[in-house]
């Protein structure tokens, strides 16, 4: 699967029984639908996966903004605000249900928001991930 910011292929990390797809040149990490869903569940947190997805909202694409692809079927993506630590950020989402796409630091920010206290569940899966995505931030910058 290609990344739809630079169109290289994408490598296959396995986190708690879950593919995830990440750029190899640092741009960000693709969520097929209900992964970060089943991710969460995988750390018991039925709770926290259901609230996480419910605060996503949809927002208009700025224009003149040409928007990211989905990897899997190559339509454009729309925007949505995802609550995250310290501002909001605007996620690319599949108008078909494929999936999320977190640009570089995205997913960071928004699991930190969601992270209670430091031995949540999502805390964990945050402490986590961050190695696969401070990877991919120094990728990006090379």
């Amino acid at each position: 699967m290609l990344c739809p910011v630079c169109a290289e292929e994408q490598v296959i990390v396995e986190y708690e029984g879950v593919e995830l797809d990440l750029c190899v040149e640092g741009h960000g990490i693709w969520f097929d639908d209900q992964e970060l869903h089943m991710l969460l569940e995988s750390v018991d947190s039925v709770g926290a996966a259901k609230s996480l997805e419910s605060t996503f909202e949809a927002i208009p694409s700025p224009p003149g903004e040409t928007p990211k692809r989905c990897p899997r079927c190559s339509t454009p993506m729309e925007h949505v605000r995802a609550p995250a630590d310290p501002d909001p950020v605007i996620l690319d989402r599949c108008r078909h249900g494929h999936g999320l796409w977190f640009d570089a630091g995205e997913l960071r920010a928004v699991l930190a928001k969601h992270a209670s206290t430091e031995d949540s569940p999502i805390a964990r899966v945050y402490e986590h991930l961050s190695a696969f995505e401070s990877g991919a931030d120094h990728g990006a910058e090379e």
